[in-house]
């Protein structure tokens, strides 16, 4: 999904997400050669840009947004198709449920239909924050399950909310 990496190289990486205008992204791309970035276009306004280093370096965004990856499910090269991004806030027997439901992805049968790919990252400054990117086909695909009543990552709020935030990109 958000890098060509292989899988097994995924699994002790960390990534870091900012936003922000395009032409400010594109100096933090210019300026940092030595990164791995990818750009993505948020789906509903087209105007916001989020931009992830999944270099694996120390952050150089300000936003707080780093995490550990804590889990892989399908192919990370196919980078193609619609972003999810969704952030929820588990206490410590929502995790376990959480981590069994992501886990449970590896099998194919089990995954959401459409599902491409799947990061479960794991927020370094609050333990009960985590960030799911799912990539799915197309946004029919995402649309289906985000709506399906069995959709079990949905019973998962944030941040006191009853509901996850979930924002869409498309990659640049």
């Amino acid at each position: 999904m958000v890098c060509e990496r292989k899988l097994e190289n995924m699994m002790a990486q960390e990534i870091s997400l900012t936003f922000g205008p395009l032409e400010e992204l594109k100096k933090i791309i210019a300026n940092h050669p030595d990164r791995q970035f990818k750009l993505f276009l948020e789906t509903d306004s087209n105007a916001e840009y989020m931009l992830l280093d999944y270099s694996g370096k120390e952050t150089i965004f300000h936003s707080g947004l780093n995490y550990t990856i804590e889990g892989v499910v399908g192919n990370q090269a196919d980078a193609a198709g619609y972003v999810e991004c969704r952030y929820v806030t588990l206490n410590e027997d929502e995790q376990k449920v959480f981590k069994s439901v992501f886990k449970s992805w590896n099998s194919i049968d089990k995954r959401p239909t459409g599902l491409s790919s799947s990061i479960m990252a794991h927020s370094m400054k609050d333990d009960f924050e985590f960030l799911l990117i799912n990539v799915w086909e197309d946004e029919n695909t995402f649309m289906v399950w985000d709506n399906d009543q069995s959709n079990q990552m949905n019973q998962f709020g944030h941040d006191g909310n009853a509901t996850p935030v979930v924002k869409t990109y498309r990659p640049m």
